[in-house]
């Protein structure tokens, strides 16, 4: 489809062709769409931002709140030493975070009982938060996690302006009713996906300031919170940032080896870290299996589910032994050599579909293509996890960015706008509104049928589209704007 507006649009960018909104300018090709109208008609009221500002804290407040009340109650496992457990994941991470300050009488923290998800230094920050208490602990991991939001979204907002791409208040403004949702759903959760999208949501920040370092310093922080975000260090390479991916290894190495090892000994690091490769990394990578329950929303973990239920696939379940050391109950796998092909052949497409979809070379970094590139990579990693829960989807906000900022923003003809929209639409049924609308029993159904997975497919996809009607940039200088190092 060409590049060029449709009649009537302008698509000049110059300051003449713009229209200033309480001191905000807002491009004409902006001005043009719907939201654009929108954005100059009523969000250009002075009072806009603050009742945003406010929607969004109490949005990220309220489920903290419900958070901390949730870490103090209390139910029975008989999984556990004491036969009960605190509720939300951070309530059953900190007993195990308390085990690493009895020293060599503690239990290994990813043996069976415990199943701490993540690698050895992730496991060092919750001890502070075990030694405050269930309340004062979960308080904090709250506000960390509002600040570092804040903090992020910020700085990407700021970045984007100096970088000559300001992002009007209204693609603000969907970027966070399409990524809001999981956001709210970790924080209830109290799991560890929301820092996890602080640290990438960083890297992109600094390797759009050319601040290669620190970029790939919070790349490695964001592999280490959680391994799926090592799909952006292929794509870095990919780039050919090997600034970015040199700086990435070199903080790989801190976080997985040097700094716990100097906290917690080096053999008993390198225990921990084997013991979690065979928990949690060896099942699926090496050996093919992945949870079928109804929440794993994965491709591979919904179509193994669907094609199992349906009677195409036969699957064989993971013995009790090896799901009590996996700590993850329903864990299955094809029963045939063919059927374990599934697998790979998905990893090998969804890869190569990324190669392809990224391979525009020479474009600065502030180009917005790069982002709708990144925001590809994002929902991929989701895709091909071993399993990927409706909380796990925290990176949204970043994706929707890109998509909103590209849509809305770069010159492309009202039909397509039209139709990107209506897909959009369906992305927002599937991602957004998701199972809790339809009650428990058609909720579940639709779980099992896959509901966020196809979400995120459509995402892909509708993503991949945009990326290619994204004009190139005039002129182009691959690594600029760069600061000194």
């Amino acid at each position: 489809m060409s590049h060029r507006s449709s009649a009537g649009q302008g698509t000049d960018q110059t300051p003449a062709a713009a229209q200033c909104n309480a001191g905000r300018t807002l491009s004409s090709t902006y001005l043009h769409t719907l939201l654009g109208q929108f954005d100059a008609k009523v969000l250009s009221h002075r009072a806009a931002p603050y009742v945003i500002a406010a929607i969004a804290l109490t949005a990220l407040i309220v489920p903290s709140v419900q958070f901390v009340v949730t870490i103090q109650k209390i139910d029975t496992s008989p999984f556990r030493e004491k036969g009960e457990r605190h509720r939300t994941a951070l309530g059953r991470w900190l007993p195990t975070a308390g085990e690493l300050t009895e020293g060599d009488d503690g239990d290994n923290p990813y043996d069976y009982g415990h199943w701490f998800p993540t690698p050895p230094l992730v496991l060092l920050s919750l001890v502070p938060l075990y030694m405050a208490g269930y309340v004062a602990g979960g308080i904090i991991w709250s506000v960390l996690k509002i600040g570092g939001l804040t903090l992020a979204a910020c700085l990407v907002l700021r970045e984007m302006r100096r970088q000559g791409t300001p992002v009007p208040l209204g693609v603000q403004l969907m970027t966070m009713v399409f990524g809001i949702r999981p956001i709210i759903s970790d924080i209830q959760h109290g799991n560890l996906n929301i820092f996890m999208m602080i640290w990438l949501a960083l890297t992109w920040v600094f390797y759009l300031r050319g601040r290669d370092l620190w970029a790939g310093v919070f790349l490695a922080l964001a592999i280490v919170t959680k391994v799926t975000p090592a799909l952006a260090l292929v794509y870095f390479a990919y780039k050919r940032e090997w600034r970015v991916v040199g700086w990435a290894f070199v903080g790989l190495v801190a976080v997985f080896l040097l700094i716990p090892g100097a906290l917690l000994g080096f053999d008993t690091n390198l225990l921990y870290l084997s013991t979690w490769f065979d928990m949690l990394v060896r099942p699926f990578a090496f050996q093919g299996y992945a949870t079928i329950e109804i929440a794993n929303q994965s491709l591979f973990g919904t179509l193994s589910r669907l094609l199992s239920n349906a009677g195409i696939l036969s699957i064989k379940h993971m013995s009790t032994d090896e799901a009590m050391r996996a700590g993850m109950e329903h864990m299955a796998r094809p029963a045939t050599a063919l059927g374990r092909l599934l697998r790979p052949a998905l990893s090998i497409v969804t890869v190569g579909l990324l190669a392809w979809w990224c391979r525009r070379r020479g474009t600065r970094r502030s180009d917005p293509a790069r982002l709708l590139e990144f925001g590809l990579v994002l929902i991929a990693m989701l895709l091909l996890s071993e399993r990927t829960w409706k909380h796990h989807l925290t990176t949204l906000p970043l994706i929707y960015l890109g998509i909103w900022y590209v849509l809305t923003c770069v010159p492309c003809s009202d039909r397509f706008r039209a139709w990107y929209v209506a897909g959009l639409s369906v992305q927002f049924v599937l991602l957004v509104v998701g199972d809790s609308a339809w009650g428990e029993y058609l909720g579940d159904n639709m779980l099992d049928a896959g509901l966020y997975c196809w979400g995120l497919l459509l995402c892909f996809f509708q993503t991949a589209i945009l990326l290619r009607h994204t004009p190139s940039p005039e002129h182009v200088t691959r690594d600029e704007p760069r600061e000194s190092r």
